[in-house]
């Protein structure tokens, strides 16, 4: 577990461009682990579905794997900066596995979007806050695989003119073409890192070879107020860690 210095470095990281790389977050038998575990799973015909994108995604791993995935659920290398955000409101929204099996160029999304909403009709709600920690298991780099953010995205709400009601957008190719006007932050994460980001944050991953191996699995947290009506991209699977 890293010290009170790192972590407090780290959050205030996270605070200014909504993304903070933990390096090493997993050890290196943790990560080979999972990896094997979630090849495994699509070998078994569990995966939800394959999108266009080329993204594979898998919701029932803690169902059915609970020995190799629940304990990426508030990680000891993570906890500390959920405690840090939420204190004892943290809660598990979903766990989900990615596998990239072959050309992946992902679109311009934002996994919670309803965030910048919540208000516009009841002025007093408590508005709902998401962070994703995300779980590499093979290494991103230059001509290999990347993640990218757009910068200070954590801190602007997309043009209304591009959103309907709840967030969503209107036109998928308007609101792409939006967010590939503006500035971008690119990360390459390592196996065994952990990608920790406000899940408002427009962002996209994304293969420059399209041979490499590439998964991930993604815990969504929110703190209370937690319904399930709220537009985020995972299925619903509450969970307290």
């Amino acid at each position: 577990m890293e010290n009170e210095a790192v972590i407090s470095t780290n959050l205030a990281l996270l605070e200014a461009q909504g993304w903070v790389v933990l390096p090493g977050a997993l050890s290196p038998e943790e990560t080979e682990r999972c990896r094997v575990a979630l090849n495994e799973a699509r070998a078994n015909g569990w995966e939800e579905g394959l999108n266009a994108v080329g993204n594979m995604w898998f919701d029932c791993l803690l169902a059915k794997m609970t020995e190799v995935f629940a304990p990426l659920v508030m990680h000891p290398n993570v906890k500390p900066y959920l405690d840090a955000l939420y204190g004892p409101q943290a809660q598990l929204r979903s766990l989900r596995g990615h596998i990239n099996p072959g050309p992946y160029n992902q679109e311009w999304h934002l996994d919670f979007y309803g965030y910048w909403q919540q208000n516009d009709k009841a002025p007093y709600a408590s508005r709902a806050t998401g962070i994703n920690t995300t779980f590499y298991f093979q290494d991103n780099g230059p001509g290999i695989a990347k993640l990218t953010y757009v910068k200070g995205g954590h801190r602007t709400a997309p043009p209304v003119e591009l959103t309907r009601n709840g967030g969503w957008s209107i036109s998928e190719a308007a609101f792409n073409a939006w967010y590939d006007a503006q500035e971008h932050e690119i990360v390459y994460p390592k196996a065994g890192d952990c990608v920790v980001f406000f899940s408002h944050i427009p962002h996209k991953g994304s293969k420059d070879d399209a041979t490499v191996e590439r998964s991930n699995v993604v815990c969504h947290y929110q703190n209370t107020p937690f319904y399930e009506g709220i537009p985020h991209v995972s299925r619903f699977q509450a969970v307290r860690p």
